[in-house]
């Protein structure tokens, strides 16, 4: 051994012995040297799927040691030891990570060197999360002791430090198949009936997929139902496009708005395993419903008459109708020798005038009546469809003047048997009659 290490060996003798007096009358023991030491891991799986919500279970473990301790037997400790992190908070953070962390900081109390402690965290990985190793900070603030310090005899005082460290957590993200919606087309998509939604898909994931197939489900609560939902699109490249067109039926109580509709892909990865991608919800929107209104000037008839009528129909929807025919439903008094009518093809906004013969009872009372009437027409699927029922307005009226006569079967017939009796009357009047004697 040099003399240097020597001399080094007898001072540390020396400023011990003059420590032990005084700590021992304070405490039994005195730590002259040590520190936390801190680590932190995710326990358990650490492979995550994008749009996954998943609660991280955080080991955190102090392996710290005291490196010079003075003991005096059969007494306490005069502190706590160095190594010991106190009052430890743990806070999560997102990082470079495409996560959103959902809890707070978490307060695990004291964690002596040895001992750990498990920590839960939940956290979203986000939808469009790229596949890779991302890392999520972890700070770890705590309170330790720093030194102790003898003042004046048998009184010590000890000095606490706050400290706060950052652990990077590694956190893996797997491979996906993301999608983006890029597009959404859905013409003439109307309440009551079925029409088609065509979608622009876009992988923005890591991943490529085989034999990838486009599928849209139901969302609760929505008056859009898949009755083709899986389209085939082949393979899926990272950053590829591809276009899906699927056929919907859209139930007749909705109206002119947007509706959810989910949209994912089911494709093979490279082991050829099936998965199907993180669900995405859009918006798909419906023009409403078809309508039509009855136009024109009011529509009248006298009472035992049969007339040709003229009825106006306009297209006050969103939808065209194509061959469109107009149907009047005659009930008593009426009746109608021809209740349907040609319109054509009537696109938004168009007017269209229908022509019926209609006959009405001659006992029919002098009033307004309402008779049904509907329209039947093609929509854009070439599907069959019939409008809501309207109404038609017609008024019976009474003949007046000479007409009224005329027209009216009890008084025609007291005036015919009236010319019949006055006829017979002078008929017979003018045969009884005497002949004069120059006759």
């Amino acid at each position: 051994m040099t003399t240097k290490g020597i001399l080094g060996r007898i001072l540390l003798f020396l400023i011990l012995s003059a420590l032990i007096p005084g700590i021992c009358a304070a405490a039994g023991s005195t730590y002259l040297s040590g520190t936390p030491d801190l680590s932190a891991v995710i326990n358990g799986t650490n492979d995550f799927v994008p749009g996954s919500e998943q609660t991280l279970v955080i080991h955190v473990r102090n392996t710290g040691i005291d490196e010079i301790k003075i003991v005096q037997p059969g007494a306490g400790a005069s502190g706590e030891p160095p190594s010991t992190a106190r009052m430890v908070t743990l806070t999560l953070l997102p990082g470079d990570a495409p996560v959103m962390v959902k809890t707070g900081t978490q307060m695990v109390g004291d964690i002596a060197s040895g001992r750990s402690v498990f920590s839960p965290f939940v956290v979203k990985v986000l939808d469009d999360a790229r596949g890779g190793t991302y890392h999520l900070p972890l700070l770890v603030n705590y309170t330790s002791l720093v030194s102790e310090a003898l003042i004046g005899e048998g009184s010590v005082t000890f000095q606490y430090a706050t400290r706060t460290e950052q652990i990077d957590l590694p956190f893996n993200v797997k491979d996906e198949v993301i999608i983006a919606v890029d597009e959404i087309t859905a013409p003439d998509l109307n309440a009551g009936g079925d029409g088609y939604i065509t979608l622009t898909l876009r992988n923005t994931g890591t991943l490529w997929g085989n034999n990838t197939i486009a599928r849209i489900f139901h969302e609760e609560g929505s008056p859009l139902t898949p009755l083709d939902g899986r389209v085939y699109v082949g393979d899926f490249p990272p950053g590829g496009i591809a276009t899906a067109r699927f056929k919907v039926a859209v139930d007749e109580k909705a109206g002119p708005e947007q509706y959810p509709l989910v949209v994912a892909v089911e494709y093979q990865d490279a082991s050829n395993a099936t998965r199907l991608s993180p669900e995405v919800s859009i918006g798909i929107p419906v023009v409403g419903k078809a309508q039509f209104s009855v136009i024109g000037t009011p529509v009248w008839i006298y009472r035992g008459d049969k007339k040709t009528i003229e009825v106006g129909y306009e297209n006050t929807g969103p939808i065209p109708a194509y061959s469109a025919q107009a149907r009047i439903s005659a009930a008593d008094p009426f009746d109608a020798n021809d209740g349907t009518s040609f319109l054509g093809d009537l696109a938004p906004g168009d007017t269209a005038v229908a022509r019926y013969t209609i006959g009405v009872d001659k006992a029919a009372t002098v009033k307004e009546y309402g008779l049904d009437t509907e329209i039947r027409y093609r929509d854009s699927l070439d599907a069959n469809r019939i409008s809501d029922p309207m109404s038609v307005k017609i008024e019976v009226r009474e003949r007046g003047g000479l007409t009224r006569v005329l027209y009216n079967p009890v008084l025609m017939s007291i005036i015919i048997a009236l010319l019949i009796g006055c006829g017979y009357f002078f008929f017979v009047h003018r045969k009884q009659k005497p002949k004069s004697p120059e006759e």
